[in-house]
């Protein structure tokens, strides 16, 4: 039985393309399986953003119960490009759409610097770490999309501790335990209690 992959192509124009793979030992035989775009009505108005980057994390343990989902923002000079944005492949249409917007009102324009999605070991909600220039916000998603297709959302911390850009953010196997690095040359350690209360655990310097 064959492994497939899959893999997202972000553009700086907004542009987003998957590609699957059906064997892993051809890897000249990526399919394209779908495009489109991240924005596309805004685009419409407002014309090709200037995009610096764009982050990229998929649900690294999705259930057989699960559509297969990523995340994806972007860093770019049109705040209404920006905010991260969950993609689920709807089965029934054949299509990716997206379920859930990771901002709060107001912060939909934050550019964003790092993504990452935790692996779930059991918890009734996925956990992902959002970075923009306000902190690291972490998000529990819903399961399920309800009667509109839309996923549950509920920002549950925001991490500040990194004196400047977050460059990168990374869980642990257990998805408990988020590093993040940044300008700062400083590796940190978060974790929540049992309260679901976020503290550093521990700092290391980088050289």
């Amino acid at each position: 039985m064959s492994l497939q992959l899959s893999q997202v192509v972000a553009f700086a124009d907004g542009h987003v393309k998957i590609y699957e793979l059906q064997d892993p030992l051809e890897l000249k035989r990526w399919q394209l399986q779908a495009e489109f775009q991240n924005v596309m009505d805004f685009l419409a108005r407002s014309g090709k953003p200037s995009c610096v980057s764009a982050s990229i994390a998929w649900n690294p343990q999705k259930p057989q119960s699960q559509r297969a989902a990523f995340v994806l923002g972007f860093n770019s000079d049109l705040p209404q490009f920006n905010s991260s944005k969950i993609w689920e492949f709807d089965e029934t249409h054949q299509r990716w759409q997206p379920v859930a917007e990771l901002a709060l009102p107001g912060d939909e324009g934050d550019q964003v610097h790092a993504l990452a999605w935790a692996p779930n070991i059991g918890r009734p909600y996925e956990v992902v770490a959002v970075a923009t220039c306000k902190g690291i916000a972490i998000w529990h998603v819903g399961l399920n999309a309800d009667v509109d297709g839309r996923l549950s959302l509920k920002k549950v911390a925001l991490l500040s501790g990194h004196d400047g850009e977050v460059w990168q953010l990374d869980w642990d196997m257990s998805g408990m335990t988020l590093a993040t690095v940044g300008s700062d040359r400083m590796v940190r350690l978060w974790q929540s209690n049992l309260n679901g209360v976020w503290d550093e655990q521990a700092s290391i310097e980088s050289n």
